[in-house]
């Protein structure tokens, strides 16, 4: 193992959210599973979540992509220079919709946006339709290993 995966990574969870109830530690938990698994290539530095409103992750969606719509995750890259590894900023709301219209767990569609925003950040893409394949790979591969370590996150969002 390298050091940096001896070392539990530095994460710093904000939610402007106050109906979403979670326990920090164990989002934290699943960023250090992953990050243990080294099947992953996550940056150094301290990682920050974000959980937003519908409103505002759209006004985010359109400001950094040009697209005005609610979104699911939307990721910010690393800056070494800051010791940042990036951010991972998130919707609840739009996880709690599309796991209702899907018959999904919402605590689990939640962790993984948290998942496919760490992906990101250890590079993985989904622009075109074969780093799509690869992203989806990747997702099943994360949720497989945080499942195995028993360290999905438990989320409730209130009404």
């Amino acid at each position: 193992m390298t050091e940096k995966q001896n070392a539990p990574a530095r994460v710093q969870v904000n939610s402007l959210c106050p109906r979403l109830e979670y326990e920090e530690s164990e989002i934290e938990r699943l960023i250090n599973v992953l990050d243990k698994a080294g099947a992953f290539d996550a940056p150094p530095g301290e990682l920050s979540i974000a959980f937003v409103e519908k409103d505002y992750i759209a006004q985010l969606h359109d400001q950094f992509m040009g697209d005005p719509s609610p979104t699911d995750v939307i990721t910010f890259p690393p800056d070494p220079d800051t010791d940042q590894a990036g951010e991972i900023i998130v919707c609840p709301q739009v996880a709690r919709e599309f796991a209702k219209k899907e018959n999904l767990s919402f605590s689990d569609e939640l962790s993984l946006y948290l998942i496919h925003g760490y992906l990101h950040l250890c590079g993985f893409d989904d622009i075109d339709d074969a780093d799509r394949a690869l992203m989806r790979r990747a997702e099943q591969q994360a949720l497989e290993v945080v499942r195995k370590a028993k360290a999905m996150p438990s989320f409730n969002l209130a009404p």
